[in-house]
C-alpha cells in the first residue's frame, strides 16, 4: 500500500482519534461561550431578548497547519417560553485542506417549576448538516517523487478516493435546569444534551468498520455563588462521552465587580489527562469578552512543545434584562 506524506497536524489528528476512539466533534474550552453547541436547551436562555456569540480557537500553534476553529451563534426569545436560534462551526486542519463545517437551527422551550418563577426547566432541539471534505490535489504520494528533483505534482499518483466530500443530516436534543432566585446567594444550573441522535453515516469511515457517527453525550452543571457585592464564584464541570472517548473537566470562575455595570473574570480549568486552562475576561452591561489558553499536559506535550490552544470569545446581549434570566457562567 502506497504511503501518503501528510503534515504533522494530520498525523496528530490520527493519533488522537485512535487514542480517544471516535471523539470526532470539535469543542471549545470556553464551552459556555458557545451555548447552542453545548446544549440546544440553552436556546433562548438569555439575560435579555437576543444574543450573538463568536468564538475562535487556534490549537497547537507550534505545528504547521494545525487546528483552526471558528464558530458563530445567535438566538432570541420569541416569547417568554420559546427561543429560536442558529449555530455554525467551521474547523480546518492539515496541508490537505481538511475542513469540518456544521450548521444547525435550534428551538428551545421553557417552563417554570414553581410559582415565584425562580426555578426553570428548558428543553431544546436542533437540526442541520455536517460537511467534511479535503483537497486531494494537496496530498503528496510516493509515486510523485522524482529521485533527482524531489516531489513533482505533474506525476500521476495512481491513487483513487471514493469520497473527498460528504454532507449528512444531523440532529440533537437537550434539557437544562437553572435557578435565578435573587434572594439566594447560591443558584444551581445544569443540563444534559445528546447529539447525532439520527445516527448518520460517516462517509469517511474505514471500509469494514461501523460507519455510524457515534452519539455525543454531554453532562454539565455547577453553582453560582454570590459571596459579596464585589465577588461571585462559579464552580462547574462538564463530562463528554462519545463512544469510548471521554472528556472530564472541572472549572472555577470568579467575577469581580468594578462598578454596577462592569466586572472582570478570572478562572481556571483542568481537563483530565489533556490540558490546564487559564481564563480571563471582561463583562459589561451587554458584552462579555473572554480569552483563554490551553497548556498541554498530555503525552503530546513534547511534540507540541507544551503549546496548546489560544481561544477568544465574544458575546453580546441585546435589550439586557435586569431580571437575570440566566445564571450560567459568563464564559
Amino acid at each position: 500500500m502506497k504511503k501518503i506524506t501528510i503534515t504533522l497536524a494530520v498525523l496528530l489528528q490520527l493519533v488522537i482519534v485512535s487514542r480517544l476512539q471516535a471523539q470526532v466533534d470539535p469543542h471549545f474550552s470556553q464551552y459556555y461561550a458557545y451555548p447552542l453547541w453545548l446544549n440546544p436547551a440553552l436556546t433562548g436562555v438569555i439575560d435579555g431578548d437576543s444574543r450573538l456569540t463568536a468564538n475562535y480557537k487556534s490549537q497547537w500553534q507550534s505545528i504547521s497547519n494545525a487546528y483552526q476553529t471558528a464558530a458563530l451563534s445567535g438566538d432570541f426569545r420569541a416569547t417568554d417560553k420559546v427561543g429560536v436560534g442558529f449555530n455554525v462551526i467551521d474547523q480546518k486542519a492539515g496541508s490537505a485542506g481538511y475542513n469540518y463545517l456544521a450548521a444547525y437551527g435550534s428551538f428551545g422551550y421553557g417552563i417554570s417549576l414553581n410559582g415565584d418563577g425562580t426555578q426553570h426547566l428548558h428543553f431544546g432541539l436542533q437540526a442541520g448538516f455536517i460537511n467534511r471534505n479535503f483537497d486531494v490535489g494537496k496530498l503528496e504520494f510516493d509515486d510523485q517523487y522524482n529521485p533527482l528533483t524531489g516531489f513533482d505534482p505533474s506525476i500521476p499518483s495512481n491513487e483513487y478516493f471514493s469520497t473527498t466530500s460528504a454532507t449528512i443530516f444531523d440532529a440533537g436534543t437537550g434539557i437544562y435546569y437553572f435557578s435565578n432566585d435573587q434572594s439566594s446567594s447560591t443558584n444551581a444550573f445544569g443540563g444534559v444534551s445528546l447529539f447525532h441522535i439520527t445516527q448518520p453515516k460517516d462517509q469517511f469511515a474505514t471500509d469494514g468498520l461501523d460507519n455510524t457517527l457515534p452519539m455525543r453525550l454531554t453532562i454539565h452543571g455547577g453553582l453560582r455563588i454570590i459571596t459579596s457585592d464585589f465577588l461571585s464564584l462559579t464552580p462547574h464541570f462538564i463530562y463528554i462521552m462519545q463512544q469510548k472517548a471521554q472528556e472530564k473537566d472541572i472549572v472555577l470562575y470568579s467575577e469581580m465587580a468594578a462598578d454596577e455595570n462592569n466586572s472582570f473574570i478570572l478562572g481556571g480549568m483542568y481537563r483530565f489527562g489533556d490540558a490546564a486552562i487559564a481564563d480571563i475576561g471582561y463583562h459589561s452591561d451587554s458584552m462579555t469578552v473572554g480569552l483563554s489558553y490551553d497548556f498541554n499536559v498530555s503525552q503530546l506535550h513534547s511534540i507540541t512543545k507544551t503549546q496548546g490552544g489560544l481561544e477568544i470569545s465574544l458575546s453580546y446581549t441585546f435589550s439586557h434584562s435586569s431580571e437575570g434570566n440566566s445564571e450560567a457562567p459568563r464564559f
